[in-house]
């Protein structure tokens, strides 16, 4: 008989003993592998739920559009504690940086500064709703940079700009706070901070990022807000290239536009900070990272308890099935063989705990990104490690006892009762 056959032929024996030792004790059996099942299902429930999470994320950032450069004052890792004096002399992101990227950059598509008034309040007839950060003055290329639709009317255009219209562009919560339907507040006149002015237009619903509404927003021309706040020169920049293709280079210009804009010498950093939104994926990606490392260092526990409980069975194994092994070894089966028996059983049963602990956790992650109305992503990669490792638990709890087992002397064995 061929090697490989003889091989083939021990690991399927190794495979039906260990079946028909789970069978003939259950409750020990189950007891056993639990370990493994909870290490590996909480394995693929970390993972599953982090993958999850990730794209949400993504699909988060890419809704506030998409190749989007977002222009601040501070760098991203900027130590507030401790300042240098060149860093507190930094001066704020103005309109003279907006006008600088448009005329400069002729790979950025549009530029949207926009200026917030705080603690707003907006009314129509009886009803009102607060928004504590969200009135904001904006150009008509803000609704290109942040691709966002609108559901009714239209967005400002250059002639609102020409004339500083009283006009608005508000997001779909403000429309159900003030009307009864959203479609019913173009045309009509609400108070915003005591002025009054005209609905042109009602945003489309988009899911929150993160939390935070992006739902409840109250858009006036630039202009209109400058007549009316003329003391805010703070602006918010955001910034679209072309295409995903010209990013980088597009990126290259505004950097340069800003340096000169800004005064910033040859030989000195930048003096500003530009966020993009690859980066903040990265951000989320280590993020993510290093919470799935964390999480799957903690679900290994269960692992080594795992461990600990197949090296137990497995002794108690050795010791009851005695007789069977001298009777083995009687009929001229080697040590190899024995070690080889055992050390199949332990894997097979450590392995049957990580396919049932990846369908319960998979199962779960499936319910609570359900639930959290996140993307369900199953990664094969984390199910094949979980198998992986599982099994190679049982091997590596097998092992003393196996080699115990192979060491069992034939005649003590055949005495053994």
């Amino acid at each position: 008989m061929p090697k490989w056959i003889k091989s083939m032929a021990e690991l399927q024996e190794g495979i039906w003993l260990a079946i028909d030792s789970i069978r003939s004790n259950k409750f020990r059996s189950f007891m056993t592998i639990l370990g493994v099942m909870i290490g590996v299902g909480a394995v693929i429930l970390v993972n599953t739920i982090m993958d999850g999470f990730s794209a949400y994320a993504e699909a988060s950032i890419d809704k506030i559009g998409k190749d989007v450069m977002y222009i601040q004052k501070w760098d991203e890792n900027t130590d507030f504690d401790n300042l240098t004096d060149q860093q507190r002399k930094r001066k704020n992101i103005t309109m003279d940086e907006a006008y600088a990227i448009q005329e400069m950059c002729p790979l950025v598509q549009a530029v949207s500064p926009e200026k917030k008034a705080f603690r707003n309040i907006a009314v129509y007839q009886d009803k009102q709703i607060r928004n504590p950060d969200d009135f904001r003055g904006c150009w008509p290329e803000q609704a290109l940079v942040t691709n966002r639709e609108i559901e009714f009317g239209r967005f400002i255009d250059e002639g609102d700009m020409a004339r500083a219209a009283m006009v608005t562009v508000i997001g779909p919560d403000v429309a159900k706070a003030l009307f009864d339907e959203p479609a019913d507040a173009i045309g009509k006149e609400i108070k915003i901070n005591g002025w009054k002015f005209h609905v042109i237009g009602v945003q489309a619903d988009v899911e929150d990022m993160f939390g935070i509404s992006e739902n409840d927003f109250l858009y006036i021309p630039m202009t209109t807000f400058d007549r009316l706040y003329p003391q805010t020169e703070r602006v918010y920049l955001l910034v679209s290239a072309s295409s995903k293709k010209n990013f980088d280079e597009a990126l290259s210009q505004v950097i340069n536009a800003l340096r000169r804009v800004r005064g910033v010498k040859s030989d000195e950093e930048n003096n500003f900070g530009i966020l993009t939104q690859e980066r903040f994926k990265n951000m989320i990606s280590d993020i993510t990272g290093n919470v799935q490392l964390g999480a799957t260092a903690v679900a290994c526990v269960g692992l080594m308890v795992g461990v600990i409980g197949v090296l137990n069975i497995m002794l108690v194994a050795v010791t009851q099935r005695t007789r069977e092994i001298g009777v083995r070894k009687a009929l001229g089966a080697r040590r190899s063989n024995i070690l080889f028996q055992f050390l199949i059983e332990a894997a097979t049963l450590t392995g049957l705990g990580g396919i049932v602990g990846i369908i319960v956790g998979a199962l779960t992650g499936l319910l609570l990104t359900t639930v959290l109305e996140w993307t369900y992503l199953f990664s094969v990669t984390w199910t094949v490690i979980g198998l992986s490792v599982s099994i190679g638990t049982g091997v590596v709890a097998g092992l003393y006892p196996a080699w115990r087992a192979a060491r069992v002397d034939p005649i003590v064995a055949l005495r053994y009762e």
